[in-house]
């Protein structure tokens, strides 16, 4: 019995530790999605100085994470870090996308595939809500432009025919993304057809001035 005792001890140690350690895993990750969404937001209202230094923070907290994948494996290939790591793809892409920088992959970001392709998956509807913004400023040119690259990401991402358990959710993501997709193309020839329209009336009320 005294054996036992000893492995009983033993395990008790273990699993406190293990739980400890997911406990800081668990606030490090919830960390890294507020600064990702942060980041986001930022970008979108055209606040890059505020979008950068949140993006700087969230790299802190990735490499803080990713310290747990060789001693804690079974707490870093948790859910939560895919999900984590996910928003933090999302924001680095827009980030890229909108500085006009060449997109990183996901070595260069450290993350896991499955968080990247999820990250690509969500980036399709922060690209639809940045194309609205160059609606709002009759950027044409642009909103077509952004249409084209999220067409561009879901056909890539459309490629994908691997099981839901080592793509987690990346089917989903590719169906709402399409329909994203489809929505924001039908607003941009609402708004192309709506601006027509207007300048033809004003064309014809100026030309019924003059009469």
């Amino acid at each position: 019995m005294e054996v036992l005792s000893k492995d009983l001890e033993k395990i008790n140690k273990l699993l406190t530790q293990l739980d400890e350690k997911r406990e800081e895993i668990l606030t490090l990750t919830r960390e890294l999605t507020r600064k990702a969404r942060e980041a986001i937001f930022s970008l979108h209202r055209g606040d890059r100085e505020r979008g950068i230094q949140s993006l700087e923070e969230a790299r802190r907290l990735l490499r803080r994470i990713l310290s747990f994948r060789e001693g804690f494996p079974n707490i870093y290939y948790a859910g939560c870090v895919i999900s984590a790591q996910a928003e933090y793809v999302e924001a680095e892409m827009l980030y890229s996308i909108l500085s006009g920088t060449a997109p990183p992959s996901f070595e260069d970001l450290g993350v896991e595939p499955q968080a990247y392709l999820q990250g690509l998956g969500d980036l399709i509807g922060e690209l639809r809500r940045s194309a609205l913004d160059e609606l709002r400023r009759d950027n044409f040119t642009r909103a077509w432009e952004l249409v084209d690259l999220m067409e561009r990401i879901f056909y890539e991402l459309s490629k994908f025919s691997l099981p839901e358990a080592l793509t987690p959710g990346l089917r989903h993501k590719v169906d709402v993304a399409r329909a994203l997709i489809d929505s924001t193309r039908k607003d941009i020839l609402v708004s192309e057809k709506s601006i027509r329209l207007s300048r033809k009336i004003d064309h014809l009320l100026s030309g019924g001035t003059g009469d």
